[in-house]
């Protein structure tokens, strides 16, 4: 019995490090962190790339979600933003975790 409590917890944490909050419609202020290397941080959904992260940055979230066609690869993303050094950036959902290291 012990060996399916163990694979149940090994599930889950892989489920939460997968990085995916699209969908979601978090509220102000939650904590989101980036997933993965060389994250484009951009001033606008889709728009022109203000610096970059990787996993273990963690921003607060500032509320808005919008959906947009990026060009470069042909495809629909929900960006979500959040408080980015003194700025509002915005990354795509695919890109972020839910944390609570902000």
């Amino acid at each position: 019995m012990k060996t399916a409590h163990y694979l149940a917890i090994v599930v889950a944490i892989a489920t939460v490090s997968q990085g995916d909050i699209t969908g979601s419609n978090p509220p102000w202020w939650t904590c989101l962190c980036l997933h993965g290397s060389g994250i484009n941080i951009r001033s606008s959904p889709c728009g022109p790339i203000i610096g970059t992260g990787s996993s273990g940055s963690c921003f607060h979230h500032a509320s808005e979600k919008q959906t947009c066609f990026l060009t470069d690869d042909f495809r629909f993303y929900e960006y979500f933003n959040f408080h980015y050094g003194g700025r509002i950036g915005w990354v795509a959902g695919h890109l972020l975790n839910f944390g609570d290291n902000c």
